[in-house]
């Protein structure tokens, strides 16, 4: 751990210093928690794209895929819209059997679940053959009914949402339903921004690439109206790559 000046001795870390262990102890949620605590992860340029050429992978490094791996394995959940879900790492997202351990001591299952909201219930074939489980979906009331019974007949757990209203706190009391406590947002930034725009974020973990990138990327989150929610800065990681995370949570 570092000091540096105006910032907490206790908030500055070297994620090179510490083990994966130590990481997911940073990164863990809160203990004892009654409801859905809703943690979004992104990754941006300097000039805050968060997109290079059309993808988010794109501006990732060593630092970046490390956290990430380790936002996973703190969760229960990941949470995404369907177009994201549509990319390839969603096809398998169980954690790594390194940090069963972990998962286990802090009483979390060993598999990693996934939720996706799809208003119009089209789901990539390949996420209803997870052997870890089924994904659960939110779709909207308005969806074909033989699009949302086709997902049940795959094994999907179906949550029909009011039309309007995918991104309310319906998505936060479903999943406290099913248990599913420490959700881990991935995006995309439309889901998100509908999030924001109803006051249902609790954490933001924000990655900055050490590059420049300029171009038509759109920001992590855009309303139509400015939203405001009052954050803290509680972690930050300083990688040897140049690579800065900072988690931030509400007041």
């Amino acid at each position: 751990m570092t000091a540096f000046a105006g910032i907490s001795h206790s908030t500055v870390h070297e994620p090179e210093a510490l083990t994966d262990d130590a990481l997911r102890d940073l990164l863990a949620y809160p203990d004892g928690l009654l409801r859905p605590r809703l943690r979004a992860n992104f990754i941006v340029s300097i000039d805050g794209a968060v997109t290079l050429d059309g993808a988010g992978r794109k501006l990732g490094t060593d630092t970046d895929r490390r956290v990430f791996k380790r936002l996973r394995e703190v969760a229960d959940v990941v949470l995404v819209g369907a177009t994201t879900a549509a990319s390839k790492p969603y096809a398998d997202i169980q954690v790594d059997a390194n940090a069963q351990p972990w998962r286990l001591a802090h009483g979390l299952s060993p598999a990693l679940r996934l939720a996706v909201v799809s208003s119009r219930a089209v789901l990539p074939p390949q996420l209803l053959h997870d052997p870890a489980g089924p994904p659960i979906v939110f779709v909207s009331a308005s969806a074909p009914s033989g699009a949302r019974h086709a997902l049940s007949a795959a094994g999907a757990l179906v949550c029909e949402l009011p039309d309007g209203e995918i991104g309310c706190g319906a998505i936060r009391n479903a999943l406290g339903e099913f248990g599913l406590n420490r959700v881990l947002v991935e995006g995309g930034p439309t889901l998100f921004s509908q999030l924001v725009a109803v006051d249902e974020i609790d954490e933001l973990c924000l990655t900055t690439s050490p590059m420049l990138v300029a171009g038509p990327a759109r920001r992590v989150a855009a309303t139509a109206e400015h939203v405001q929610v009052r954050m803290r800065r509680k972690d930050i990681l300083l990688g040897g790559d140049g690579t800065v995370i900072v988690r931030w949570v509400r007041r």
